[in-house]
């Protein structure tokens, strides 16, 4: 699938009419985005990269004339990796409004990443991007995201629902999918394409929508995240529906 600059500059012209689609409130209630897909972590493996190049940097994910916001490519350490780049740094820093700025200590926090920029991005004419480092070494977040982590097994076998960490790259393959655990009975009220069947009851779309608040504070509100043990309880409410 390509992806050409008119498509991206509609779509963010969208998502700038309509910032609701990809700002959801880890407070109280709110409903999963229409669109939301529910997949086995296999399925959402399957799926290939459309090439949008959106979590290769904040620039590529933000709208225009927006201060960039953090992303998940996780703390970037001192070496910037520098061994990947000919000695010069890889991942670059960035100020809110999107300039290159000098490594901080506070860089390597891997819970509070700073907007960055990867040097090793190209562009190409039909509005896809390449990595230039593709094909030989490559920082370990670029291998893991956004469907790799090494823990995501061990925690959907264990209960737990995973929203995938693409909230604000909206043109990206993997945006708005929940990743369910193989016996999921979420996984059988969906439709072909992953979404949800327009027949659930009102109190299984209720069910639906805890699940989704709660993998979305597991991923965007660390001090709000569910410990496995707590999944194993929610998940007990899916013993009506088998």
């Amino acid at each position: 699938m390509t992806l050409n600059r008119t498509l991206r500059q509609l779509s963010n012209a969208r998502d700038r009419r309509d910032p609701e689609i990809y700002d959801y409130s880890p407070d109280g209630d709110f409903d999963p985005p229409p669109g939301t897909r529910y997949m086995t972590l296999a399925e959402a493996q399957s799926l290939e990269c459309n090439l949008c190049g959106q979590c290769c940097g904040s620039e590529e994910a933000d709208l225009i004339g927006f201060p960039l916001r953090q992303y998940t490519f996780g703390g970037i350490p001192q070496h910037q990796w520098r061994s990947m780049n000919g000695g010069q740094p890889l991942i670059i820093p960035l100020t809110p409004s999107g300039v290159a700025r000098a490594w901080r200590p506070a860089d390597a926090n891997n819970d509070r990443p700073p907007a960055f920029r990867c040097e090793a991005l190209q562009h190409h004419p039909d509005g896809t991007t390449r990595c230039g480092l593709w094909q030989s070494r490559r920082p370990s977040p670029c291998d893991a995201f956004p469907v790799k982590p090494k823990y995501y097994p061990s925690h959907l076998e264990r209960g737990a629902y995973i929203l995938l960490n693409t909230q604000y790259q909206r043109l990206c393959t993997w945006v708005d999918v929940l990743v369910c655990p193989d016996d999921s009975v979420i996984l059988k009220w969906r439709k072909r394409d992953g979404t949800l069947s327009r027949r659930l009851t009102a109190e299984q779309r209720k069910y639906v929508a805890r699940v989704f608040r709660e993998a979305y504070r597991d991923v965007f509100s660390k001090d709000g995240s569910l410990p496995l043990r707590e999944w194993r309880k929610v998940r007990a409410e899916e013993g009506a529906w088998r």
